[in-house]
Protein backbone atom coordinates (compact mmCIF):
# COMPACT_ATOMS: atom_id res chain seq x y z
CA UNK A 1 0.00 0.00 0.00
CA UNK A 2 2.93 2.61 0.92
CA UNK A 3 4.45 1.78 -2.23
CA UNK A 4 1.52 2.59 -4.52
CA UNK A 5 -0.06 5.11 -2.02
CA UNK A 6 2.49 7.40 -1.04
CA UNK A 7 5.76 5.94 -2.62
CA UNK A 8 5.26 7.62 -5.99
CA UNK A 9 5.26 11.15 -3.69
CA UNK A 10 8.14 10.63 -1.83
CA UNK A 11 10.19 8.96 -4.54
CA UNK A 12 10.68 12.88 -5.57
CA UNK A 13 12.63 13.30 -2.48
CA UNK A 14 16.56 12.58 -2.54
CA UNK A 15 18.02 9.63 -1.59
CA UNK A 16 19.32 10.81 2.24
CA UNK A 17 15.88 12.31 2.86
CA UNK A 18 13.84 9.15 2.29
CA UNK A 19 16.35 7.24 3.93
CA UNK A 20 15.24 8.91 7.40
CA UNK A 21 11.16 8.00 6.62
CA UNK A 22 9.89 5.78 9.11
CA UNK A 23 8.51 3.56 6.40
CA UNK A 24 11.45 3.44 3.89
CA UNK A 25 12.02 -0.02 4.23
CA UNK A 26 8.28 -1.28 3.55
CA UNK A 27 8.63 0.92 0.09
CA UNK A 28 9.51 -0.94 -3.18
CA UNK A 29 11.26 2.14 -4.81
CA UNK A 30 12.15 0.68 -7.88
CA UNK A 31 8.42 0.69 -8.76
CA UNK A 32 7.56 4.20 -6.79
CA UNK A 33 10.02 5.59 -9.14
CA UNK A 34 8.45 4.18 -12.51
CA UNK A 35 4.77 5.34 -11.31
CA UNK A 36 6.20 8.42 -10.25
CA UNK A 37 8.04 9.42 -13.19
CA UNK A 38 5.62 8.63 -15.75
CA UNK A 39 3.18 10.43 -13.55
CA UNK A 40 5.57 13.38 -13.91
CA UNK A 41 6.08 12.88 -17.42
CA UNK A 42 2.15 12.82 -18.39
CA UNK A 43 1.24 15.73 -15.76
CA UNK A 44 3.89 17.81 -17.69
CA UNK A 45 1.93 17.04 -21.16
CA UNK A 46 -0.97 18.22 -19.31
CA UNK A 47 0.90 21.15 -18.29
CA UNK A 48 2.07 21.92 -21.94
CA UNK A 49 -1.21 21.79 -23.27
CA UNK A 50 -2.71 23.94 -20.59
CA UNK A 51 -0.06 26.59 -21.34
CA UNK A 52 0.30 26.53 -25.36
CA UNK A 53 -3.44 26.95 -24.91
CA UNK A 54 -3.59 30.18 -22.37
CA UNK A 55 -0.61 31.56 -24.02
CA UNK A 56 -1.56 31.62 -27.49
CA UNK A 57 -5.55 32.60 -26.78
CA UNK A 58 -3.70 35.25 -24.07
CA UNK A 59 -0.37 36.40 -23.99
CA UNK A 60 0.12 36.54 -27.69
CA UNK A 61 -2.85 38.24 -28.64
CA UNK A 62 -1.74 40.94 -25.94
CA UNK A 63 1.67 40.83 -28.15
CA UNK A 64 0.10 40.91 -31.46
CA UNK A 65 -2.11 44.45 -29.97
CA UNK A 66 0.73 45.71 -28.77
CA UNK A 67 2.54 45.10 -32.46
CA UNK A 68 -0.81 46.08 -34.30
CA UNK A 69 -0.13 49.78 -32.35
CA UNK A 70 3.14 49.98 -32.70
CA UNK A 71 2.53 49.35 -36.69
CA UNK A 72 -0.69 49.68 -37.35
CA UNK A 73 0.21 49.35 -41.42
CA UNK A 74 1.10 46.01 -40.96
CA UNK A 75 -0.98 43.37 -42.40
CA UNK A 76 -0.64 39.72 -40.93
CA UNK A 77 -2.17 36.83 -42.14
CA UNK A 78 -3.28 33.95 -40.23
CA UNK A 79 -0.09 31.92 -40.69
CA UNK A 80 1.80 34.97 -39.26
CA UNK A 81 -0.28 35.13 -36.40
CA UNK A 82 0.29 31.41 -36.02
CA UNK A 83 3.82 31.36 -36.44
CA UNK A 84 4.30 34.57 -33.86
CA UNK A 85 2.21 32.62 -30.86
CA UNK A 86 4.53 29.28 -31.72
CA UNK A 87 7.48 31.53 -31.38
CA UNK A 88 6.32 33.69 -28.28
CA UNK A 89 5.65 29.91 -26.97
CA UNK A 90 8.65 28.34 -27.45
CA UNK A 91 10.82 31.56 -26.00
CA UNK A 92 8.93 31.57 -22.63
CA UNK A 93 10.65 30.23 -19.83
CA UNK A 94 7.77 28.53 -18.65
CA UNK A 95 7.41 25.91 -21.56
CA UNK A 96 11.35 24.85 -20.81
CA UNK A 97 10.53 24.09 -17.16
CA UNK A 98 7.47 22.35 -18.08
CA UNK A 99 9.53 20.38 -20.99
CA UNK A 100 12.53 19.74 -18.55
CA UNK A 101 10.03 18.13 -16.17
CA UNK A 102 9.17 16.25 -19.00
CA UNK A 103 11.98 14.82 -19.74
CA UNK A 104 13.29 14.37 -16.25
CA UNK A 105 9.74 12.22 -15.70
CA UNK A 106 10.97 10.37 -18.65
CA UNK A 107 14.58 9.13 -17.46
CA UNK A 108 13.59 8.85 -13.46
CA UNK A 109 10.65 6.15 -15.01
CA UNK A 110 13.22 4.39 -17.81
CA UNK A 111 15.98 4.92 -15.43
CA UNK A 112 14.40 2.80 -12.85
CA UNK A 113 12.39 0.41 -14.77
CA UNK A 114 16.06 -0.41 -16.56
CA UNK A 115 18.91 0.03 -14.20
CA UNK A 116 17.07 0.35 -10.69
CA UNK A 117 17.88 3.94 -10.02
CA UNK A 118 15.54 5.66 -8.14
CA UNK A 119 16.57 9.44 -8.43
CA UNK A 120 14.86 12.60 -7.00
CA UNK A 121 13.71 15.76 -8.78
CA UNK A 122 16.48 18.46 -9.78
CA UNK A 123 15.00 21.32 -7.52
CA UNK A 124 14.90 18.77 -3.76
CA UNK A 125 17.95 17.86 -5.52
CA UNK A 126 19.77 20.80 -5.65
CA UNK A 127 18.51 22.16 -2.30
CA UNK A 128 19.74 18.80 -0.54
CA UNK A 129 23.16 19.37 -2.14
CA UNK A 130 23.62 23.19 -1.04
CA UNK A 131 22.75 22.21 2.47
CA UNK A 132 24.86 19.48 2.71
CA UNK A 133 27.77 21.84 1.66
CA UNK A 134 27.08 24.53 3.82
CA UNK A 135 26.40 21.96 6.72
CA UNK A 136 29.86 19.92 5.91
CA UNK A 137 31.56 23.67 5.82
CA UNK A 138 30.61 24.30 9.31
CA UNK A 139 31.55 21.15 9.75
CA UNK A 140 35.20 21.63 8.61
CA UNK A 141 35.99 24.04 11.43
CA UNK A 142 35.70 21.34 14.17
CA UNK A 143 36.57 18.36 12.25
CA UNK A 144 37.24 15.39 14.83
CA UNK A 145 40.28 13.56 14.65
CA UNK A 146 40.43 10.68 12.03
CA UNK A 147 40.01 7.20 13.32
CA UNK A 148 39.19 4.09 11.38
CA UNK A 149 35.82 3.18 9.89
CA UNK A 150 33.75 1.14 12.02
CA UNK A 151 32.13 -2.11 9.24
CA UNK A 152 29.19 -3.93 11.09
CA UNK A 153 27.63 -6.47 9.55
CA UNK A 154 23.29 -6.27 9.65
CA UNK A 155 20.62 -8.92 8.44
CA UNK A 156 18.26 -7.71 5.83
CA UNK A 157 15.66 -10.44 4.42
CA UNK A 158 18.22 -13.13 5.59
CA UNK A 159 21.00 -11.67 3.50
CA UNK A 160 23.85 -9.99 5.43
CA UNK A 161 24.73 -6.70 4.54
CA UNK A 162 27.12 -3.74 5.63
CA UNK A 163 26.65 -0.83 7.45
CA UNK A 164 29.97 1.12 7.73
CA UNK A 165 30.39 4.17 10.00
CA UNK A 166 33.10 6.99 9.00
CA UNK A 167 34.45 10.15 11.08
CA UNK A 168 34.76 11.91 7.28
CA UNK A 169 32.57 11.33 4.38
CA UNK A 170 33.59 9.39 1.38
CA UNK A 171 32.73 11.20 -1.47
CA UNK A 172 33.67 9.16 -4.58
CA UNK A 173 31.03 6.45 -3.49
CA UNK A 174 28.71 8.92 -4.96
CA UNK A 175 30.36 8.40 -8.53
CA UNK A 176 31.13 4.83 -8.21
CA UNK A 177 29.16 2.91 -5.77
CA UNK A 178 30.31 -0.25 -6.24
CA UNK A 179 32.88 -1.22 -3.21
CA UNK A 180 34.75 -4.27 -2.84
CA UNK A 181 35.79 -5.60 0.21
CA UNK A 182 36.88 -8.59 1.58
CA UNK A 183 36.76 -10.06 -2.33
CA UNK A 184 33.09 -9.29 -2.71
CA UNK A 185 31.04 -6.46 -4.01
CA UNK A 186 28.64 -4.56 -2.33
CA UNK A 187 26.31 -1.75 -3.79
CA UNK A 188 25.78 1.79 -1.81
CA UNK A 189 22.64 1.67 -0.89
CA UNK A 190 22.00 4.66 1.48
CA UNK A 191 24.03 7.48 3.52
CA UNK A 192 23.15 8.67 6.79
CA UNK A 193 24.66 12.16 8.52
CA UNK A 194 24.34 11.73 12.14
CA UNK A 195 26.05 12.86 15.29
CA UNK A 196 29.31 11.44 17.39
CA UNK A 197 32.84 10.27 16.81
CA UNK A 198 31.77 8.61 13.02
CA UNK A 199 28.76 10.68 11.96
CA UNK A 200 28.50 9.56 8.32
CA UNK A 201 26.42 6.37 8.21
CA UNK A 202 26.70 4.27 4.93
CA UNK A 203 24.28 1.13 4.01
CA UNK A 204 25.29 -1.56 1.41
CA UNK A 205 24.01 -3.70 0.09
CA UNK A 206 25.65 -7.08 -1.20
CA UNK A 207 25.49 -7.60 -5.40
CA UNK A 208 23.22 -10.66 -6.50
CA UNK A 209 24.56 -13.30 -8.89
CA UNK A 210 24.91 -11.52 -12.35
CA UNK A 211 24.41 -8.30 -11.31
CA UNK A 212 26.53 -5.97 -13.42
CA UNK A 213 29.95 -4.43 -11.62
CA UNK A 214 30.71 -1.39 -12.43
CA UNK A 215 34.18 0.23 -11.75
CA UNK A 216 34.53 -1.11 -8.41
CA UNK A 217 36.48 0.79 -5.97
CA UNK A 218 38.56 -0.93 -3.44
CA UNK A 219 37.69 -0.62 0.38
CA UNK A 220 40.25 -0.52 3.41
CA UNK A 221 38.30 0.56 6.87
CA UNK A 222 41.90 0.77 8.40
CA UNK A 223 43.23 3.37 5.77
CA UNK A 224 41.50 6.87 6.96
CA UNK A 225 41.67 9.36 3.62
CA UNK A 226 42.37 13.02 5.04
CA UNK A 227 41.58 15.71 2.59
CA UNK A 228 42.03 19.53 3.46
CA UNK A 229 39.10 21.70 4.30
CA UNK A 230 40.49 24.72 3.69
CA UNK A 231 38.97 25.68 0.58
CA UNK A 232 36.97 27.81 -1.02
CA UNK A 233 32.94 27.38 -0.56
CA UNK A 234 32.24 27.90 -4.34
CA UNK A 235 35.08 25.70 -4.89
CA UNK A 236 33.15 22.75 -2.28
CA UNK A 237 29.75 24.16 -3.87
CA UNK A 238 30.77 23.07 -7.52
CA UNK A 239 32.74 19.48 -6.40
CA UNK A 240 29.44 18.43 -4.56
CA UNK A 241 27.01 19.20 -7.80
CA UNK A 242 29.51 17.38 -9.78
CA UNK A 243 29.75 14.48 -7.83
Amino acid sequence: MWTYLFGPFFSLLPETWRAKLPWAESIRWRAAAIISGALEALASLCALVVWYSYSVTHLTRVQLDLLLHAHPNMQLGPERVGLLGFVLVALNPVTWIICWFWFEGVIRALGAAFTEESVGTLPLWIIDKAYRVLRERRQSRQWPSPVHDEVRWRADDRVENLEITSCHPKPTWQDRPIIRFQDEFFKVETSIVGAGLRPYIYRLRRLRPGELVRAPENYDPQSVPFESRKENIWRSIYRALKG
